[in-house]
């Protein structure tokens, strides 16, 4: 875990040195949840869960990039139905400017989930789940702009027959005319099973959309 987060502070700073970066930015955010139920037979409401979460990020940009680094832990506690997990990601991103017309991004992230109590036939839910993916932008003219994303995420469960990947493809096309701007967009999302131990169910789901925005301002 140790070499994995040293990677990640490398990816963030070595691109600086040959670039006039912007001092980084630190933010930490706290947040606090809580649910509540109602008991059928005594007719009052109860406390159901208490979820505690505690996010580090770190923001650094220049002129033609951009690189950030997001820590992130969480807990919660299930008063009720015995649903208690807690979880620590970590998630790299950055962007660059590579000329007028094209820009390019990439994400990475790490996810560990652990759960205190196993599932109904007492194997172990806890699993950890890897992620990546790319975004490629290009502006063919003023004002039209088309931009692709790929992804994948593997989730590694301790209990190997719950093991699954994920691919997720995007596209956005707009243009813009006037004051209008009119736009596509497709996600593309399959799942299926990862190693011959799995026993998850490929799928696949597919969206679409198409928007009009009006902005007398432009």
């Amino acid at each position: 875990m140790k070499k994995g987060v040293s990677l990640l502070f490398l990816i963030v700073c070595l691109p600086g040195w040959p670039m006039d970066w912007d001092l980084p930015v630190f933010s930490v955010r706290y947040e606090v949840a809580g649910g509540v139920s109602e008991d059928p037979d005594e007719d009052i409401a109860l406390p159901s869960s208490l979820r505690n979460t505690v996010v580090f990020q770190i923001k650094e940009s220049a002129d033609a990039a951009s690189f950030g680094l997001a820590f992130r832990g969480s807990a919660k506690d299930d008063f009720l139905q015995g649903g208690d997990y807690s979880y620590l990601q970590v998630d790299q991103d950055g962007s660059f400017t590579l000329d007028k017309q094209w820009k390019l991004g990439y994400a990475l992230g790490a996810k560990r989930i652990a759960y205190p109590l196993p599932d109904s036939q007492g194997l172990s839910k806890d699993s950890l789940a890897l992620n990546g993916g790319s975004t490629l932008g290009f502006t063919p003219v003023k004002g039209t702009n088309l931009e692709a994303g790929l992804s994948a995420r593997l989730s590694l469960a301790d209990n190997t027959a719950d093991t699954l990947q994920t691919y997720v493809l995007s596209a956005v096309v707009s243009t813009r005319l006037g004051e209008w701007l009119l736009a596509a967009r497709y996600r593309g999302e399959i799942r299926g099973a990862l190693g011959p131990a799995s026993v998850v169910a490929g799928n696949a789901y597919h969206t679409g959309s198409v928007s009009l925005q009006w902005d007398p301002n432009r």
